[in-house]
């Protein structure tokens, strides 16, 4: 005995002069457009018969992955990021997991792929702690995160070191760390503390400034 759902709408909203976000059972469900009320009969405190219930999902799962599409082509996303923007716009989420299926399976999303180019083009200025903590933000895992960090920083050993000293520079504005108060230095430790830097190479980048000192 095949049981249906009953999908009950419980209020209809305005998302703008032309979308309305119907809610069923109390809960958002989807957006669809004014004149799709009237095509697909939805009024409040009434039920979506099942047929037309799964009809709506199958325009809007079409949609929803031209829209991906659509926004793939202006910028890169992570499948995170994708998901996310989607279902901001009042897309179902069984449309979205489609959407997504789609853009993973025609290579136009690729979380690796993502996290390489990232490394590549925040790891000259940027330190491994900030740019692990935006991948993160942005919905890779761990692992992907790790591979990449591993693979940019094997080949580039020194690349934080480089940004360290460059930032001491800056902040000595000609003076030699041999000058500096023990506060002076404790603020210029603490500036690159909150970049992400770690004490480890912090300390050697002063002592790399100190032995230039000496010499």
């Amino acid at each position: 005995m095949v049981i249906w759902m009953d999908y009950l709408v419980t209020d209809i909203k305005d998302i703008t002069s032309k979308r309305r976000l119907v809610y069923i059972n109390y809960e958002p469900a989807f957006g669809l457009y004014a004149g799709e009320l009237i095509t697909y009969n939805i009024n409040i405190n009434e039920i979506i018969p099942q047929d037309v219930y799964d009809e709506i999902i199958k325009v809007l799962t079409k949609r929803a992955t031209l829209r991906g599409v659509k926004l793939i082509k202006d910028k890169d996303y992570t499948e995170y990021e994708l998901r996310q923007k989607l279902l901001k716009s009042y897309y179902p989420p069984e449309a979205v997991d489609s959407a997504i299926i789609y853009a993973i399976n025609n290579k136009f999303i690729d979380d690796r792929r993502y996290a390489l180019n990232y490394v590549l083009f925040k790891a000259e200025n940027k330190s491994r702690k900030y740019i692990e903590n935006r991948l993160k933000v942005k919905g890779i895992n761990d692992s992907l995160i790790e591979a990449a960090c591993e693979e940019y920083y094997c080949d580039n050993d020194n690349a934080e070191l480089i940004q360290i000293e460059k930032l001491i520079k800056k902040k000595l504005s000609g003076k030699n760390v041999s000058e500096l108060t023990y506060e002076e230095k404790q603020k210029i430790y603490s500036y690159l503390y909150r970049k992400g830097y770690t004490f480890d190479g912090i300390n050697k980048a002063f002592n790399e400034f100190l032995d230039n000192t000496d010499n």
